[in-house]
């Protein structure tokens, strides 16, 4: 006779095999258990994909979004703001705002020269850009030859279109990046 291994049971069973550990009824239990797990994993599994899959193209845009200009603002951490020379010290309190806006020329949407840390409240809200300073920021920052080909890109009137596998390339790129930042 042998006892059963299981904390709850513990009672004395005739063993089938001699390595055999619980009792036929806990043995039942745990093979029930096992497959309850086993279903359970198959079916996170399936909402998993399926959820994947009901994933919007402006989900993903939105995503990539979120991390560049998140990049964006851990470049420019302790730099000054590129309109007003305001110090940027916590990246909460400054946007990553765009020289040529996003939603009129998405060509620029991502581009890091078109993009840099502005204050919030002053000059990306209440100054709309404050673009004349911004012009001024971008030259001393970047050089005029950065200027001159956000300039030329600008006037593309080619309007691409980004796809999803894009839109996710360039979230996982910036993504990659912040995380190997130590803040």
């Amino acid at each position: 006779m042998k006892k059963c291994k299981d904390n709850e049971c513990r009672k004395e069973f005739e063993p089938i095999r001699p390595i055999q550990p619980y009792c036929f009824e806990c043995t039942v239990k745990r093979a029930k258990m096992q497959v309850k797990k086993r279903n359970e994993r198959k079916e996170r599994e399936q909402k998993k994909t399926l959820k994947e899959k009901l994933k919007t193209v402006s989900y993903y845009r939105k995503d990539a979004r979120y991390w560049f200009q998140r990049w964006i603002r851990i470049r420019d951490l302790g730099k000054n703001c590129i309109s007003c020379e305001t110090l940027l010290t916590d990246i909460r309190t400054f946007d990553a705002g765009h020289y040529y806006n996003a939603y009129s020329y998405p060509q620029l949407l991502f581009n890091e020269f078109n993009c840099n840390g502005q204050c919030k409240n002053r000059c990306n809200n209440m100054l709309s850009g404050n673009l004349i300073e911004y012009r001024k920021g971008l030259i001393k920052r970047w050089g005029m030859d950065v200027l001159l080909d956000l300039d030329e890109l600008a006037d593309d009137k080619t309007k691409r279109v980004i796809t999803k596998q894009e839109y996710i390339e360039i979230a996982d790129k910036y993504k990659k990046l912040v995380k190997d930042v130590k803040i």
